[in-house]
């Protein structure tokens, strides 16, 4: 685990160091910046200064975020983040057989933490990580050949940060700029016109059961909305819903990144914009339907579980919801009304290569 926070702080200074020389490299190439739209009701983007969106970023980072060339075993960032499944997959087996689920990109330029744990605090810090074994398996070497050898990628680099002699720039320079781009693409993904969406803003109606679905979520009987309300169904925040009485591996969530006990059994809250979209849930997969979701916390909360979030024990709560099989098929319901088709469909998101 230190190598890791080794990594990122090394990460973190070099991006820092690359970002000064930018600003002066970049002076005679004009970028055009890009407006991120900002649906009603959501809150101020976060967008790193040292990384401003740009048209000339984000293009070049959809074209990589698609395109193999980034790794040495034939993957890319969209073969674990696919449109049909609201850009999520269904799971990724660790090197030591854990099976993690792997989370949507959406909305991310409105989150403060990203990963199951919470513990990276951006988009870039996730990405630096996929050139490692277990994701791309990148040859260095291998991939600035590649590059070099692409009048593409060598002008597009060029229009985007003014830098193309990728043979001069150090190994960590050239992933700083890769995630940079592709961090900047990310960042345009917005998903903010679910049926729900539609019905706040009075143009469709919620069905009967998709209603009495909204009653439970967003009351006590349901008690959804406290970890997820608000306009990205999400508080963003890192805590414990009780999965487990005793967590044990990657059960301990953020624990394992901080050895803090009072960080075990934590995990970063997802939002549940398209939720349909993406099963199996929780970190590790475990239920597969979204009934299978319902009926946990509705009898199958572990109230013991250390550190739990006190949302998840209150005195109402001793004995489950206690929801009846209607009650729990129309929470359902509510939840599926929140998927987002012309999200998923959306051209500006899909492979330009």
């Amino acid at each position: 685990m230190k190598s890791k926070i080794l990594i990122l702080l090394t990460f973190f200074i070099v991006t820092i160091h690359s970002c000064k020389k930018d600003e002066e490299s970049v002076s005679g190439v004009a970028t055009t910046p890009y407006n991120l739209i900002v649906p009603n009701g959501f809150p101020l983007p976060i967008i790193p200064t040292n990384n401003p969106l740009t048209m000339e970023g984000i293009e070049l980072g959809r074209h990589l975020f698609y395109d193999p060339i980034l790794s040495s075993n034939g993957l890319s960032c969209s073969s674990c983040h696919q449109a049909t499944t609201g850009y999520s997959t269904p799971f990724y087996i660790a090197p030591n057989g854990d099976s993690i689920s792997v989370l949507p990109i959406m909305n991310l330029a409105f989150n403060s933490d990203f990963t199951w744990t919470g513990f990276y605090p951006t988009t870039e810090s996730v990405c630096i990580e996929d050139f490692t074994p277990p994701f791309f398996n990148t040859n260095m070497d291998s991939l600035v050949a590649r590059l070099q050898a692409s009048s593409k990628y060598r002008n597009m680099f060029y229009r985007a940060f003014a830098k193309n002699d990728f043979a001069n720039m150090s190994e960590l320079e050239l992933k700083t700029k890769i995630v940079s781009a592709i961090g900047q693409f990310i960042r345009t993904f917005v998903s903010a016109n679910s049926k729900y969406d539609r019905y706040l803003n009075h143009t469709e109606n919620l069905s009967a059961t998709e209603l009495n679905g909204l009653a439970l979520f967003f009351t006590e009987q349901g008690d959804c909305f406290h970890c997820h309300g608000g306009s990205l169904m999400t508080s963003n925040a890192i805590s414990n819903n009780g999965l487990d009485s005793m967590p044990t591996g990657q059960n301990r969530g953020l624990y394992n990144f901080t050895g803090n006990p009072l960080d075990d059994g934590r995990f970063s809250i997802p939002s549940l914009r398209n939720v349909a979209l993406t099963a199996p849930y929780m970190h590790d997969g475990r239920f597969k339907t979204l009934e299978e979701v319902v009926e946990f916390y509705n009898s199958g909360v572990h109230q013991n579980s250390p550190n739990i979030d006190p949302v998840m024990t209150k005195a109402a709560k001793q004995f489950g919801l206690q929801l009846t099989t209607y009650e729990k098929q129309c929470l359902v319901d509510f939840l599926k009304a929140l998927t987002d088709t012309g999200f998923v469909n959306n051209p500006n998101y899909s492979n330009p290569n």
